[in-house]
C-alpha cells in the first residue's frame, strides 16, 4: 500500500509512476467503459429504470462522471508513464501554435458542452427521454451549429490536450489514443442518431 501511495505522490513531484503503469489496451477499455454504459441505457432503459426506479437519470448522471473519473485518470497515468518528468510539462517547448489550438479547441468543444446542458438540461444530456422524463426539443445553439455537439466538445477537448502536449510525449501514441477516443464519440453518435 505504501507503494501505491508513493506512485500517487510521484505524480506530483516531475517523476514516473513506477507501479501504476496502464497498458494502452487498458486506457483504451477504459475510454470506451463509459460508451458501454451509454449503449446499455439507450438500448435496454427498462433495465436501468428496474435496476434504479427512484431517479434513473441522476444515477446514470453519477455513473458517467465516475465513468469520466476512470477515463481522465487513466490517461494521465498512462500519459506520466511514457515521460522521465512523470505529468510536469515543459511549459517552454510549448509552441505559441500549440497554446493557439489548445485554447481554440478547448473553448470551442467546452462551450458546446456547456450549451448542450443550458439547452436541454441535466435530464436531457442524460437520456432523460428514454428514462421517462419528458424533454423539449431543441433546435436553437448549439445543436443549430453541429450535429451531436456534446460529443464533438468532448472530441474538441481531447485534441486540444493533444495539442497541448504534442512533442512531449510519443507522438503516435498520442494519435492512436485521441483518435480511438474519437471513434467511441463517433460510433455513440451513430448508435443515438440511427438505432
Amino acid at each position: 500500500m505504501a507503494a501505491l501511495v508513493e506512485d500517487v505522490l510521484s505524480l506530483f513531484s516531475c517523476r514516473p509512476p513506477s507501479i501504476l503503469r496502464p497498458s494502452a489496451m487498458l486506457v483504451s477499455f477504459i475510454i470506451a467503459l463509459p460508451h458501454f454504459l451509454y449503449a446499455f441505457i439507450w438500448f435496454r432503459p427498462e433495465l436501468w429504470r428496474n435496476v434504479f426506479p427512484k431517479n434513473p437519470v441522476d444515477a446514470f448522471a453519477t455513473a458517467g462522471l465516475i465513468g469520466k473519473v476512470l477515463q481522465f485518470a487513466a490517461v494521465l497515468l498512462w500519459f506520466a508513464s511514457l515521460r522521465p518528468s512523470g505529468l510536469c510539462l515543459d511549459l517552454s517547448a510549448i509552441s505559441l501554435p500549440q497554446w493557439l489550438a489548445f485554447l481554440l479547441l478547448l473553448c470551442y468543444g467546452q462551450s458546446l458542452n456547456v450549451g448542450i446542458f443550458q439547452a436541454i438540461g441535466h435530464d436531457g444530456v442524460y437520456y432523460g427521454f428514454k428514462l421517462g422524463r419528458v424533454i423539449p426539443w431543441v433546435n436553437g445553439w448549439p445543436f443549430d451549429t453541429v450535429s451531436h455537439p456534446q460529443y464533438v466538445g468532448s472530441v474538441l477537448t481531447v485534441w486540444g490536450m493533444v495539442a497541448l502536449v504534442w512533442g512531449q510525449a510519443p507522438q503516435a501514441a498520442l494519435v492512436v489514443l485521441a483518435g480511438f477516443w474519437t471513434l467511441v464519440y463517433v460510433v455513440t453518435a451513430l448508435q443515438e442518431q440511427y438505432l
